[in-house]
């Protein structure tokens, strides 16, 4: 539903952090669980849980990206895509490795 969505351990909703246009494929959060990271369509996007904070996105993949994850131990982002590539990325969005 294009829909970021935050519920609690009995089901309850809590907030909705994005509302797009787009599916949303995918959602990790950030290693200091102040940001969440998600893939809608062909565009990642790192959004800050702070109120009036704006997003970080960019043009990732050629395809609709089906996962992204974002690792605690050395910040990286990882994301794969219907364009059958897998890319590592900081979280700047430059991309590092590109199968």
């Amino acid at each position: 539903d294009g829909q970021v969505k935050v519920w609690s351990r009995s089901g309850m909703l809590r907030s909705t952090l994005a509302q797009i246009g787009t599916p949303v494929y995918s959602v990790a959060w950030g290693p200091d669980s102040e940001q969440i990271l998600y893939a809608s369509g062909k565009q990642i996007v790192i959004k800050p849980l702070a109120p009036s904070t704006k997003p970080t996105q960019w043009k990732a993949h050629d395809g609709l990206i089906m996962k992204v994850d974002w690792s605690p131990v050395n910040n990286l982002i990882v994301s794969g895509a219907e364009d059958r590539k897998y890319k590592v990325w900081d979280s700047y969005g430059r991309v590092l490795y590109s199968s």
